[in-house]
Formats: structure tokens, C-alpha cells, sequence
């Protein structure tokens, strides 16, 4: 009856008894309460940081873990907050910014499914480094960090994973700010276009809504770009069909 719904499906599909009428409502309830874990420790062992872990390892760690269905454009923290737990998305995509106190952002990665953040507050004493904010709408599990510490202290090895995580985030943060502080505006379009290509139909499609996402991501207006974009349609590097832009290989 549930075979393929993810943890957050099943959960929103079942009713969970307040009051118990006899053995057989009470079984019915544990059912689905088990069912639950089972699908919340599956959703755990599809994300990078737990995939190479059992589901014996992963379960008590679902038990105590939670799920939260968000908008598109919801706050899901901002720079500087301190956090209580870290963040693992199940469906959908969220968008990692600064913001400066004019209001000017630019992006510095997004996330998807299976991925993660608030690692780094954990390590931090719960300071978060950078706002959140959803693309799209998302089912984000939640971890308390007193929970996140303990499945450490159990198992080790997991600092491994955690750390190989963090450094390949460094790297791209690394990458992307050499790019915006040396490139010219020109370099700085095409890179973000070709690093947010994805194929569809044997052409490369560039992967974004709109030219104020791509002037957040490389740190400059939304103008700038448009301009740039006919430039490069010019110069044959992209061609446009409406709102659509291909990369030439």
C-alpha cells in the first residue's frame, strides 16, 4: 500500500490515533509508527553524509529526527543565527547567500536532494555562516545537534565524511570567489552558465529561472548580465529561444 511514498508522504497520508480503542487500534498505531521509521531511516541513507551507514546504525538516529514540508522562497535561516540542528533535503532545492546592509546578495552554492547544511555550525558552536532560503517547495529532515553528536561519538568515522564534505563546499567557495573577484564581467557570466549547465535533449541548457539569480551568483545587477547575455549570443558562445539559453560545445 505505501511501497514507493518517501517518509514525508507517508507521514502526511496516515492518521495517528490520539486515543487507542482496544489492541487493534493500538497495533494498527505501532504499524505505522515502525513503517514511519523504517521510511525516515531510508530518506537517511539516501543523503551523502549517511549512505555508506546500515539501517541499523541509521534507525535510532530516525527516531529521533523530524520533517518539515517548506514553501518556495521560505527563510530557512540567516547569517549568523545559531542553529539547533542540521538540515538534510529530501525533495527540492535551497539557495546559500550572503546579503550585505543594502540588501545586495550573492549566491554562493545551491543544495538539492540528498545533500546537507548546518554542519559547520555544529562544528561552530551553532553559529550559522550564511543565509538559507528554499528555490522551490522542500521536505527538509531536521537532526537536533545533541542527536548529531551522539551518532559521532558512536561512530567515529563519521568525521571522515563530514570533513571530505566540508573541504569539497571550501573548494567551490574558493573557486566561485576567484571568479567573481578576477574575472571580467563576460568570464563571470559564462562560467556561471556553464557551471549551472545541465543536459537536456543532447544540447546544454543553462539552469536558471531568471537573469537577477544568474547577477546574484557572480555578484553583479541583473542589467549587467542581460547585456552580457546578448553579447555572448553575438559572439556565438549562447543562443537564446525566448527565455532559454544554450551553451555552444
Amino acid at each position: 500500500m505505501f511501497q514507493g511514498l518517501s517518509s514525508f508522504e507517508f507521514i502526511s497520508s496516515c492518521v495517528f490515533f490520539t486515543t487507542v480503542q482496544g489492541d487493534r487500534d493500538k497495533e494498527l498505531t505501532q504499524t505505522k509508527n515502525t513503517m514511519t521509521i523504517d521510511l525516515l531511516t531510508f530518506d537517511l541513507q539516501r543523503t551523502q553524509c549517511f549512505k555508506r551507514y546500515s539501517v541499523e546504525c541509521l534507525q535510532p538516529l530516525a527516531k529521533r529526527s523530524s520533517i518539515r514540508a517548506l514553501r518556495k522562497n521560505t527563510i530557512i535561516c540567516m547569517d549568523g543565527d545559531i542553529l539547533q540542528s542540521v538540515y538534510f533535503i529530501l525533495k527540492g532545492t535551497v539557495r546559500v547567500f550572503k546579503e550585505n546592509q543594502q540588501g545586495k546578495e550573492v549566491t554562493l552554492y545551491k543544495l538539492s536532494q540528498g545533500e546537507s547544511f548546518g554542519e559547520t555550525a555544529w562544528l561552530n558552536d551553532g553559529k550559522q555562516f550564511a543565509s538559507v532560503i528554499t528555490k522551490e517547495p522542500c521536505n527538509i529532515l531536521t537532526i537536533q545537534h545533541a542527536d548529531f553528536s551522539q551518532f559521532y561519538a558512536d561512530h567515529p568515522d563519521f568525521m571522515h565524511c563530514i570533513a571530505t564534505r566540508l573541504s569539497s563546499e571550501i573548494a567551490n567557495i574558493s573557486q566561485h570567489l576567484k571568479e567573481i573577484a578576477l574575472g571580467s564581467i563576460h568570464q563571470r557570466v559564462l562560467w556561471a552558465l556553464r557551471n549551472n549547465a545541465q543536459e537536456v535533449a543532447g544540447k546544454k541548457v543553462a539552469n536558471f529561472a531568471t537573469h537577477r539569480e544568474l547577477a546574484s551568483l557572480i555578484g553583479c545587477s541583473r542589467e549587467s548580465v542581460s547585456r552580457t547575455i546578448q553579447d555572448l549570443k553575438k559572439s556565438g558562445d549562447v543562443t537564446l529561444d525566448g527565455d532559454t539559453i544554450y551553451l555552444q560545445t
